[in-house]
């Protein structure tokens, strides 16, 4: 916990001058599951983050069989979220009542 520190949102993130050190790094094509955040989900895997793209241009890179998965609240499902093209679809989405199988991207079998 030493390594972290409050981020915005009040949220634990490493602190500034670990980022920049390799051994701290790894590839997103080198995780077998990512966790990711969102403001809110479907039962179908779509999500809505803060808007500028971020997971979505960072989840381009992982592998075809890395399990994607949100987990947020029963209170952050909505019956549907829009989506654009570019948007990537959550293979598990996980509340404390419930698991969705969201589509997951189009490519992976």
């Amino acid at each position: 916990m030493d390594e972290l520190e409050i981020g915005m949102y009040k949220i634990l993130e490493p602190r500034p001058h670990l980022r920049q050190l390799s051994s701290k790094q790894v590839e997103v094509k080198e995780l077998d599951i990512v966790m990711v955040p969102g403001v809110g989900f479907d039962s179908n895997g779509g999500r809505t983050g803060m808007g500028k793209g971020y997971y979505d241009k960072c989840l381009q890179h992982a592998r075809p069989d890395a399990m994607l998965t949100a987990v947020c609240f029963d209170c952050q499902i909505f019956d549907e979220i829009p989506v654009q093209e570019h948007d990537i679809y959550m293979d598990k989405v996980i509340t404390e009542s419930k698991v969705y199988n969201g589509i997951g991207r189009p490519d992976v079998a």
